[in-house]
């Protein structure tokens, strides 16, 4: 039996405010891969790490995520789009 999330974005909510929800996303998107590179740098906490590269991050250099990236964080998911029942 799978539990669902109540937290995340209804597909109707995500059609009414796409470009804020995709720009959210796409920011979500950068700190999952940021986190990523952080946690294999030898002799550094990840956390402190991606806390300094974060704030030097600008939004001019965020990447597109990949059409087929399901965000970590289930606030960030729509649901009935990434693989959520509706």
């Amino acid at each position: 039996m799978a539990i669902q999330s109540t937290n995340m974005i209804e597909k109707k909510d995500y059609e009414r405010l796409k470009e804020y929800y995709d720009f959210q996303r796409k920011k979500e998107y950068n700190k999952e891969q940021l986190m990523y590179v952080c946690g294999h740098v030898v002799g550094e906490e990840p956390n402190k790490l991606f806390d300094l590269m974060w704030a030097e991050f600008e939004e001019k250099d965020y990447q597109e995520p990949p059409k087929h990236w399901i965000p970590k964080d289930p606030k960030w998911r729509i649901r009935g789009l990434e693989g959520e029942k509706e």
